[in-house]
């Protein structure tokens, strides 16, 4: 995950102890965007710090620096079915639900899920 430019850690601000990561897939590492001046968001963060916000916050900061740094103009997201607090930090960042996939290859997991895919566009963004 950290191989792809605009790939970073996600630190506990305290201790500056790595949890988790967080980027922006473009061109040929994403399947979801359309044009140029768009990305996907990803993110991982691990078990132990969930519930508690970091996400949210990383995922708020991963989205301006899209728009205002990157020159974005819409980001895409996804999850898998039944992760509610993946559906939850996209929520409370101002993606909007566009479509449902079955069956979507997870190679790293050897299964296919369920995904969920959602976006949220400059424009959007400005008014949140």
């Amino acid at each position: 995950m950290f191989s792809y430019p605009e790939t970073y850690a996600v630190v506990l601000k305290e201790t500056g102890k790595p949890i988790g990561c967080i980027g922006l897939k473009t061109g040929n590492a994403t399947d979801l965007t359309e044009h140029d001046d768009e990305c996907e968001l990803g993110y991982w963060l691990g078990v132990p710090y969930w519930g508690q916000g970091l996400m949210t916050e990383a995922a708020k900061e991963m989205v301006r620096h899209a728009f205002e740094d990157c020159g974005m103009m819409k980001v895409w997201v996804g999850y898998y079915d039944g992760n509610n607090r993946s559906k939850r930090v996209q929520e409370k960042c101002g993606f909007k639900y566009q479509w449902t996939t079955d069956n979507v290859d997870v190679p790293l997991m050897h299964e296919t899920r369920k995904g969920h895919v959602s976006s949220l566009t400059k424009d959007e963004w400005m008014i949140l």
